[in-house]
């Protein structure tokens, strides 16, 4: 007997099998879906099973049958090599494009917009500041406004290398205001000062933000004072004017002190006019550059309208005072709690609101003043 799902009848009776199923079981194979991926292991395993009896040795089938079933053969495994083909090309494709999302031309646009954008940030990136450089100048700016009584403008800007910078060294370093005032009344109309490089202690910035130097800094300052600047600078409590040697007919205290009061800025004979008491009178002082250069004069007269005394030798008294003071303004050393200031030459300009005298300065910042110091 045979039964549909049979291949093959074995022997039996002496009978050979019918050969009228072949034809029917070739097309049967190749339009079935054994080969397919959807296809379940059982309509697997029946088609393997065919497959076997097929070509037992067991089997007893004529010439005509087996070359028949060697062309069955062949046709299934071309189906099988079909299907792995293209299942090999699916997965090919499936691998190129993320799971889940449809490629299009607007993917690869988008993908060259993001390169491209993310490409000129890191151009920018490497331009500007960074973020520590700028955390060190705003701390600057604060610490300075924190000192300061008033300001109409704090500025400091600064270079600082990556590789430098993790060294603690930074520079140069530039600060800038205008319309400085102090608590004792020190006042300017504008300043600028420069220090090359500048060594600060990273740890004490990053931990308790606070600038600490480990090397003094040294550089140049500019600032431009106003007659009424002038004024409160010579005038100032840290200022201690220098007193002449001892003269014959001078007062017992022989102190000078300066005034602050009908200070006058000359640009036009580049002079700048104040007055100081000494021995009970009453002087003027003219500050000019020197004709040589790089260097503060300062020539005193007794004012007008001032009563002298037969005793006295006041030409005498005006060239100590004279010698006294231009030593004094050329080898000064302005101390503001750590940072020092020496005068280096001066000029007198018309520019700005009102005439004002440009005095150049040496700088050399040991320490950042105390928060808590008046000056």
């Amino acid at each position: 007997k045979t039964h549909p799902n049979h291949i093959i009848t074995r022997r039996s009776n002496n009978r050979k099998p019918s050969n009228a199923f072949f034809p029917h079981l070739i097309h049967s194979q190749l339009s079935s879906s054994a080969f397919h991926p959807s296809t379940t292991g059982t309509t697997r395993s029946l088609c393997f099973t065919k497959l076997y009896f097929l070509f037992s040795t067991k089997t007893t089938m004529s010439k005509r049958t087996r070359y028949t079933n060697m062309k069955f053969l062949s046709a299934c495994l071309l189906v099988a090599l079909g299907h792995g083909i293209c299942a090999f090309q699916l997965s090919m494709v499936a691998s190129r494009a993320p799971f889940g999302r449809q490629f299009d031309s607007s993917t690869v646009t988008r993908d060259n917009q993001s390169y491209t954008k993310s490409l000129r940030q890191q151009t920018q990136t490497t331009s500007k500041p960074s973020v520590t450089s700028t955390f060190i100048s705003q701390l600057a700016c604060m610490a300075l406004k924190r000192r300061l009584k008033d300001q109409t403008h704090v500025s400091c800007d600064l270079t600082a290398d990556s590789n430098a910078l993790l060294m603690g060294r930074v520079g140069p370093v530039t600060v800038k205001g205008r319309g400085w005032q102090s608590s004792l009344g020190l006042t300017c109309r504008a300043i600028e000062a420069t220090v090359d490089e500048c060594r600060l202690d990273m740890a004490r910035i990053l931990t308790n933000q606070k600038l600490v130097l480990t090397t003094p800094a040294k550089g140049r300052a500019m600032v431009a004072l106003s007659a009424t600047d002038f004024g409160n600078f010579i005038t100032h409590p840290l200022m201690q004017p220098p007193s002449p040697p001892k003269i014959q007919g001078a007062s017992a205290d022989g102190e000078l002190h300066f005034l602050k009061e009908n200070v006058r800025v000359d640009p036009s004979s580049g002079a700048v006019t104040f007055y100081g008491t000494y021995s009970g009178a009453r002087w003027e002082f003219q500050l000019r550059r020197s004709e040589g250069g790089r260097k503060a004069f300062i020539q005193a007269v007794l004012a007008q309208g001032q009563e002298t005394r037969q005793d006295v030798d006041y030409e005498e008294m005006a060239n100590a005072l004279s010698e006294t003071t231009s030593n004094f303004f050329n080898h000064m050393v302005f101390e503001l709690d750590g940072t020092f200031l020496s005068f280096k030459d001066m000029m007198l300009t018309n520019k700005g609101k009102e005439p004002s005298v440009m005095l150049s300065l040496m700088i050399t910042v040991k320490k950042f003043p105390s928060p808590g110091l008046e000056f």
